[in-house]
């Protein structure tokens, strides 16, 4: 299992759960049970807000997640992405609640330029305003979103436990495991409707596999976490034998031994008949930084059926997708009209890769590190507009008013 975080959010990450592998793998009245023996328990910590509003005068959706009591952060951990209605992707957003109710959101760009940010004030009732400001510090406009119920209907999860390999020693290496998720909130959708979403989380969970019954998703979880602390037992067992280790280090002399597993849900998307979710899992295994990807799913609720391009898009696209994409790059990442693609990433073409997602207005791609550029530019998502490659999107994607433009 192994796939996400934004990269901007890397670092906070890596923190957090360093922090985290130096709990000890005992809880209150479990210390005579083996790791694998332990019950996984989920906290409903997390929350998650469907918000509409403005920004200046333009129609605004976010969807935003809170941590607020998650694997040790210090304050409350917001995360999650926001769009312009009428013709946006999911543009990422993240950031800490400060002083009570000041809430400062820093959003995802280009990855060696100033980012633009929301700043203003929290209510606990989901309201947000304040004043969005552009990465120049000259263009700044007023904003405001506030909790709306125009979505399905979610709540958030998280689990987190530990695996001490020597708990005899001084210092130990320590193994992490933990997992951030949402569910159906509510008896707002038909049972068939969400039965077929909790499959498709669990499924997402389990990167592609099945519990049978969503209800088994722990059990099934509790299997890949005794498998990983098997595997880290052994791994850690041969370093002991081999003089790797030792039980008289320093706890510093384990930081590259301190593993690291999460895997997280994250909406980009949802309306009532669609949504569309990222699975990310992220590792560190040892060396200078950890392992992350996410896999897109957008769901048709109406239909009960995950999406495919081809359910959208018409025959003949590969084209007209990769020139908006490489236009897509060069606005993201400030290249010019004229600037060779390979300036930022390793080729001087893009294509359309198999991990997308849809909102109402367009498709976009989500590039794992590595894939297209270098690790420091992170995981690469990029949105192609209906509009712009209306030719070739089925009829029943498109509004009245793009059908108005292509006539």
């Amino acid at each position: 299992m192994i796939r996400y975080w934004n990269w901007t959010l890397l670092g906070s990450l890596l923190v957090l759960l360093m922090g985290s592998a130096c709990q000890s793998d005992t809880a209150v009245g479990t210390e005579h049970l083996r790791a694998e023996e332990r019950a996984l328990v989920p906290q409903e910590t997390n929350r998650y807000y469907h918000l509409q509003g403005s920004l200046g005068d333009l129609a605004i959706s976010m969807e935003l997640q809170e941590e607020s009591n998650s694997q040790g952060r210090e304050g409350r951990y917001f995360r999650g992405f926001y769009r312009y209605d009428d013709y946006g992707g999911p543009i990422g957003i993240y950031g800490n609640l400060e002083n009570g109710n000041r809430l400062i959101l820093t959003e995802q760009g280009a990855w060696d330029a100033e980012p633009h940010l929301f700043q203003g004030r929290w209510e606990e009732n989901g309201e947000f305003s304040g004043l969005w400001q552009h990465s120049n510090g000259k263009d700044v406009y007023d904003f405001r979103v506030q909790k709306s119920e125009n979505a399905v209907p979610l709540k958030g999860y998280w689990i987190q436990d530990s695996l001490v390999v020597y708990p005899e020693w001084a210092a130990s290496p320590v193994l992490s495991y933990s997992l951030e998720w949402l569910d159906v909130a509510e008896d707002k959708l038909s049972k068939d409707q969400r039965n077929f979403l909790r499959e498709q989380i669990a499924r997402g969970l389990l990167e592609g596999s099945a519990p049978g019954n969503p209800d088994d998703l722990l059990a099934k979880l509790t299997e890949e976490r005794n498998s990983l602390y098997h595997d880290f037992r052994e791994e850690m067992a041969s370093m002991k034998e081999a003089g790797i280790i030792d039980s008289l280090a320093e706890p510093d002399a384990f930081l590259s031994f301190n593993y690291s597993y999460n895997t997280s849900v994250q909406v980009y998307y949802n309306a009532p008949n669609l949504l569309t979710l990222g699975f990310t899992d992220y590792s560190y295994t040892g060396g200078a930084h950890g392992m992350y990807a996410t896999i897109v799913g957008s769901y048709d609720l109406e239909q009960r059926k995950v999406l495919k391009l081809s359910d959208v898009l018409l025959p003949g696209y590969v084209e007209a997708v990769s020139r908006a994409l490489a236009n897509a790059v060069r606005r993201k990442y400030n290249l010019g009209e004229t600037a060779p693609l390979n300036t930022f990433l390793f080729d001087e073409e893009i294509a359309p890769n198999e991990n997308y997602g849809f909102t109402d207005k367009g498709v976009f791609f989500v590039y794992a590190p590595y894939e297209i550029a270098p690790y420091a530019a992170g995981e690469i998502e990029l949105f192609v507009s209906f509009e712009k490659i209306r030719e070739f999107v089925h009829p029943a994607w498109l509004t009245d008013e793009e059908d108005e433009k292509e006539e």
